[in-house]
This record gives structure tokens, C-alpha cells and sequence, in this order.
């Protein structure tokens, strides 16, 4: 961690395995400190709140993958004491060949996958990897409705019963309640009447997700192209950051045709919240103020251009009220420094050379010859947070903007 104090570098810090089992007995008391397993736990949650202290530094939970994957097929708490803490090998074989009745391989006994683990600790760190460098992220979701939030069409359905969402139907809408408080963007795209949809949505779907969670809806009887291309324009968005999903092959077809750039996938949705959850182009390092608002947002853009199309550019501009407050961030310890490198990051117009900038590179930066600026606006519609971001840069006595 030395080095991660002295220049900011990106760091990963392990956390520790659970034990299999209780070595004391699964009868006694499961939280205790006594129990290894539970202290283990608390060892870990020491260790997190530890890395607390720390930038640029994030706990990669070993734990997590092992028992996805399973311990019995890594572990070595089986054989060894357990505070070795190792995975399962046969390395202890050779050992044994002198008995009366050798035992048979660890690998036998127990059906080791030591492999497996490992290929998924590397995909895990390259996933978060990804996301911290904004490598191809998700930042709108666009969604069908008829078999793709529910079972069926159900505007020909005189009996709306849970069956309808049961399963994966309900596990999708809880993922986009998650990408949401992400700062995703959610959009209803689909052929329908949208007096039909509502009070069944609202019948099914109950507390568990609104309409008004989805920044923009197009639910009418338009060609989906044609609807599509309104929803990227509206959300100020390239296809490349947008997901779209529909059970219909050709609906999807016809998007990729317009948009080649577009992520789509519909064919199996017991795949659609896995994909949507765990991807790496979904996760977020952190949650910033303007990332968890970006919904509500959204919408007020929405009715800014409503407004704008009934006045003239000069009335419209004079009647937003704007404000604009500039500050300069003195460090990545800054609360707001999250929040400017996102949109440092961001930035394509006014990008002449098409960096992407580390935290790493700021923490040094920001010591010697670079001044980081960002600016949050507001308007009578809505409070936009920070929206943007500028570098100042000194060489050699002169400053280049």
C-alpha cells in the first residue's frame, strides 16, 4: 500500500476465505468469535473499513468467487489446519505411497476445480478493471414490454394473474430497480396502447416498479426505429451505450439494422438479470449525487425541449434562468473529484486527443502542473449537478487551457 499512498496506484486488495465449516462444531453458537467462520467475517469487515482510508483501492472478494463456484472444489480446509487458507492439490501425495493401503488423490476424493476459480477470480478482476476505467459502459437501458416484462400480450387478456411475472419476469424488474440507483437510464420501448398498459402495469407490478422509473416511453403504434432514435436523442446518448431488449427477433433485427452500434439480446431471459447485474459495462465504482438523480434529470430535459419548441430562442434562453457556479477541486480526496473524472472521462467534443484520464495520473497531476475545474448548472426545470469538467495545464510557465 506503499505505493498506492506515495503516487495513487490502482490497487486491489484480497480478501480472506471463509472456512467450510464451524471447526468447533455446527451445533455451537454461529456468531461467535469463537467460531472461525464468523471471525473470518469480522476479519474482513476490519479489512474493508480499513481500505476506507485509502484512494484508488478497491476489495476484491476472493471469498465471494470460491463460493460461487464452491469450496468443496477448492479448498483445502478439509485436509490442512485452517488458517492455511490454500486450495486443494495433491501436492501431499507422494508422501503417502508407503502405507499399507495408499489413499487415493485429494483431486478423487473431493472433485478439485481449482482451474475454474482461478479463471474466475482473473475474469472478476479484469471485469472491475473495466468498470473503473468506463471501458464500454451501459448508460441507457431500453426495454419491450409484452414478453419481455411479462409473460405474453396483455392487452388481450381479460385476467391479469401473477403467473404473468412470476420468475424471472419480477427478478428483471428488481435488476432495473438496481441499474437504476446505478445511474442507469431505463426506457419503455413497445408497440401498445399506452391508456392499456398502465392500470396493468400498475396491477402487476404493484410497488415493485413504476412507470415514472423509466426516463422515457414511447408506447404507441410507430415503427420502433423511429421511436428508438427519439429515445437516444432525448437522452443525449450514442447507440454504443445503449442496451436494448425485446423477445421479438425481428424487432431487434430492425433496430441493429438503424443502429448497428446497439447492444441487444432477447431470445433467453433467464439470462437478462444475470447479464444485466453482474456485466462489467453495468457496474459502477461509485454512486455519485448527479449518477443516482440522473432519472428525474433526464425528464426535466424532457420538458425543457417541450417548453423550447413553443418560444423562440431568444424567449426560451431568457426564461430558463440559469446558473452556473464554477469551482476548482484541489485533489481526488475532494468529494467531488468522483464526479469530474467521470465527466473528464466522458468528454468526446471537446476532446482533441482522446485520452481517458486514470486516478492514478490526476493524484500526480494535481500535485504538479495540472488545475481541475468543474462547473454544475441550473435552470427553473431542475438542479443538473455537476456537468462539467476542465483541465489547466502549465508547461513550462505557460498555462494551455
Amino acid at each position: 500500500m506503499r505505493w498506492n499512498k506515495k503516487h495513487g496506484l490502482l490497487t486491489f486488495v484480497t480478501s480472506f476465505i471463509l472456512p467450510q465449516q464451524n471447526p468447533m462444531g455446527r451445533l455451537l453458537p454461529r456468531y461467535d468469535l469463537r467460531n472461525l467462520v464468523y471471525f473470518v467475517e469480522k476479519l474482513n469487515g476490519a479489512l474493508a473499513e480499513e481500505l476506507r482510508g485509502f484512494n484508488n483501492t478497491f476489495l476484491f472478494d476472493l471469498d465471494q468467487i470460491i463460493a460461487t463456484f464452491g469450496r468443496k472444489y477448492f479448498q483445502d480446509d478439509v485436509i490442512w489446519v485452517s488458517n492455511h487458507n490454500g486450495m486443494l492439490s495433491d501436492h501431499d501425495f507422494k508422501y503417502d505411497q508407503d502405507r499399507l493401503e495408499p489413499p487415493a488423490r485429494a483431486s478423487t476424493i473431493y472433485g478439485q476445480n481449482v482451474q475454474l476459480v482461478y479463471e474466475a477470480g482473473w475474469n472478476e478482476l479484469t471485469a472491475m478493471y473495466r468498470t473503473i476505467k468506463q471501458t464500454d459502459m451501459v448508460k441507457l437501458v431500453v426495454l419491450d414490454i409484452d414478453d419481455t416484462l411479462w409473460r405474453g400480450v396483455a392487452a388481450e387478456r381479460s385476467d391479469h394473474t401473477r403467473e404473468a411475472i412470476e420468475g424471472w419476469p419480477i427478478g428483471l424488474v428488481e435488476a432495473l430497480g438496481h441499474l437504476k440507483r446505478r445511474g442507469i437510464l431505463l426506457a419503455l420501448l413497445s408497440k401498445n396502447e399506452e391508456k392499456l398498459v398502465v392500470p396493468i402495469w400498475e396491477r402487476l407490478f404493484g410497488g415493485s416498479i413504476h412507470i415514472d422509473d423509466f426516463a422515457i416511453c414511447k408506447i404507441n403504434w410507430k415503427p420502433k426505429a423511429d421511436n428508438f432514435a427519439e429515445i437516444i436523442e432525448e437522452a443525449n446518448l450514442l447507440p454504443r451505450s445503449v442496451v436494448y431488449i425485446d423477445d421479438n427477433p425481428v424487432e431487434r433485427a430492425a433496430i441493429r439494422a438503424a443502429f448497428p452500434d446497439v447492444r441487444s439480446f432477447g431470445p433467453n431471459p433467464l439470462l437478462w438479470r444475470r447479464i444485466l447485474l453482474w456485466s462489467a459495462e453495468t457496474q459502477v465504482a461509485t454512486i455519485t449525487k448527479e449518477s443516482a438523480s440522473r432519472t428525474e434529470m433526464v425528464r426535466a430535459q424532457v420538458d425543457r425541449e417541450t417548453h423550447r419548441k413553443k418560444l423562440s430562442r431568444e424567449d426560451f434562453l431568457a426564461s430558463l434562468e440559469v446558473e452556473v457556479g464554477l469551482r476548482e477541486l484541489d485533489g481526488v480526496q475532494h468529494p467531488e473529484f468522483t464526479r469530474a473524472l467521470e465527466l473528464v472521462n466522458k468528454s468526446n467534443q471537446f476532446n482533441t486527443t482522446g485520452k481517458r484520464w486514470t486516478k492514478q495520473e490526476f493524484y500526480t497531476g494535481l500535485a504538479n502542473d495540472i488545475r481541475l475545474f468543474i462547473f454544475d448548472v441550473k435552470d427553473r426545470f431542475t438542479s443538473y449537478g455537476i456537468v462539467g469538467g476542465g483541465l489547466s495545464l502549465c508547461i513550462r510557465g505557460r498555462k494551455m487551457l
